[in-house]
């Protein structure tokens, strides 16, 4: 093919309808919403009512930022985020990523297979426990992803995304009931007395941490490659984080007429159970079937959205670190090659024994403190990548100064909610 034609075909795949560009950010917000989101708007709502819902949309557009930054150095270099840590920055950058990966990977696939336990056990009444539950969504979570295929992954991420999104909002509009202090919460930023610590769980837990690189190989599987594609992707990303908003402060409003309005007192063991209880004796059975249905399908989408692509992120840094030829990488990170399989195989099985401990919200909550701590790492090095690295002929713009202060605002936020989440610092 000549150039010529080559530019052409790529012109031609970059007018097509958005539509379907708006899979790839979809995706990344149900991978990232999950339990963390779930559980921190609940409690949040439930004990502080409407006035932190600030908090939410900050989260989400903070994020979108970040997202934006990964995905436009992939434009311009046609590089992973990963692979621009490890061949443009010291070596205990990728040193520190690799470390943090295998923690992280630990804590989230224990978080989201307990709340896939919690969703399918309310669902059920009981009759399918928790712990096997668990299990259940890990080996379901596997095995559609092996003989799925994206496109598979693609079709029923897109479904579960639908259920999550309309059932949650349904339930948020039928106990609507304060449009002024609803306002007043979203757009006055205030921290009630005590409410410190549950702000920074907030924006720690809204829209996702690491599960922002699948970006990067969901935008590839889609094969958006080049400046073209700025424009969609920025469209793409930011309706995904309007939508990530919009869900947390749908939960939060649930929450807060479920629990903080009538002095109803949430407690860890019983929170989806008795979320779900109180809806339906508030609004009716929908309001039961509608928040059961959104809970276990966020919390199952969050599980294959991790299952499918944090593979991914192993495989890359496996090639990258043993230095292998880029034909070899591009090997490796299909989900046909043994690096992505035995990644798969300890994304399935390393959090199965927490599915049998009795504390699945405390399990939830510690994924959000580690969650938290890759924030700052990440706008850290997009600041250095994007401003530095970056080259300058590709047709993709560094950053702007307005994304500059978007980027370096969130370093010092989320560094504060990291270090204040660890027990590190009191505020």
């Amino acid at each position: 093919m000549s150039v010529v034609d080559d530019k052409s075909t790529q012109e031609n795949a970059a007018d097509f309808k958005l539509s379907k560009l708006i899979g790839p950010g979809l995706m990344v917000a149900a991978a990232g919403i999950g339990a963390g989101d779930m559980v921190s708007a609940t409690m949040g709502g439930a004990g502080y009512g409407l006035t932190i819902l600030w908090a939410v949309a900050l989260a989400a557009f903070l994020k979108c930022f970040l997202n934006e930054g990964i995905a436009r150095w992939q434009l311009a270099t046609n590089t992973t985020a990963i692979e621009g840590w490890c061949s443009q920055m010291p070596w205990w950058v990728r040193t520190y990523f690799g470390i943090y990966l295998v923690i992280w990977t630990g804590f989230v696939t224990a978080a989201l297979m307990n709340a896939c336990g919690l969703g399918i056990e309310n669902l059920t009444g009981g009759a399918i426990p928790r712990s096997w539950g668990a299990v259940l969504h890990s080996v379901i979570g596997a095995v559609f992803v092996l003989i799925g295929g994206f496109k598979g992954f693609e079709k029923i991420m897109k479904a579960l995304i639908t259920a999550m999104f309309f059932s949650i909002l349904s339930c948020a509009v039928l106990t609507f009931h304060d449009p002024v202090a609803f306002l007043k919460g979203l757009t006055l930023p205030s921290i009630p007395a005590g409410a410190g610590a549950t702000v920074l769980s907030v924006l720690g837990g809204i829209g996702g941490s690491i599960t922002m690189l699948a970006y990067n190989y969901w935008i590839r599987e889609e094969k958006m490659v080049g400046p073209r594609w700025v424009k969609y992707i920025r469209a793409d990303i930011t309706i995904a984080y309007v939508f990530t908003a919009l869900f947390g402060i749908a939960v939060m409003s649930i929450a807060n007429q479920a629990f903080h309005t009538t002095g109803t007192q949430i407690t860890n063991a019983t929170a989806v159970t008795r979320m779900a209880q109180t809806l339906g004796a508030t609004i009716g059975p929908i309001g039961f079937w509608a928040y059961s249905i959104g809970f276990w399908a966020a919390a199952f989408a969050s599980l294959l959205g991790v299952w499918q692509s944090v593979p991914y992120l192993f495989a890359d840094f496996w090639g990258l670190i043993r230095r292998y030829p880029e034909n070899v990488r591009a090997e490796i990170i299909r989900t046909t090659s043994t690096p992505y399989r035995m990644a798969l195989l300890y994304v399935t099985l390393a959090p199965m024994p927490f599915a049998f401990m009795n504390a699945p919200l405390q399990i939830v909550r510690a994924y959000t403190i580690v969650g938290s701590l890759f924030i700052p790492f990440l706008a850290a090095t997009l600041l250095y990548l994007n401003n530095r690295r970056l080259p300058t002929d590709t047709g993709v713009n560094r950053n702007s100064i307005f994304v500059n202060a978007v980027l370096i605002f969130a370093l010092i936020l989320f560094a504060l909610v990291g270090v204040r989440e660890a027990g590190l610092l009191r505020i």
